[in-house]
């Protein structure tokens, strides 16, 4: 990791299990494919979709099997309700506007 390698300590919060063996090709489509998806206006990420898969693949000519594309995008469902939760947890007032009474 850069901030381990940079720092020699490892972020408390970058701490986790170690990725599977075989699981570079999905770890790396997902990650280029976060870092270039497009977010609402109220920054909520919109999801990965198959033609994004199916253009990384081409783009990069990297094969994906389509259990990869499969966890590909199972981890962006993952990474998308950890993010609108994060967002809940700093707008706690807007969710409960549709539920006041006049």
């Amino acid at each position: 990791m850069s901030a381990q390698r940079q720092s020699g300590r490892m972020p408390a919060g970058l701490v986790g299990p170690l990725r599977p063996s075989g699981s570079e090709a999905v770890w790396r489509a997902f990650g280029e494919l976060d870092a270039q998806r497009l977010h609402s206006e109220s920054g909520i990420p919109q999801p990965i979709q198959h033609r994004d898969v199916e253009a990384w693949c081409r783009t990069m000519r990297v094969p994906l099997h389509p259990a990869e594309i499969v966890a590909v995008l199972a981890l962006d469902g993952e990474r998308r309700a950890v993010e609108a939760e994060r967002l809940a947890a700093n707008c706690p007032g807007d969710a409960d506007l549709e539920d006041d009474d006049p």
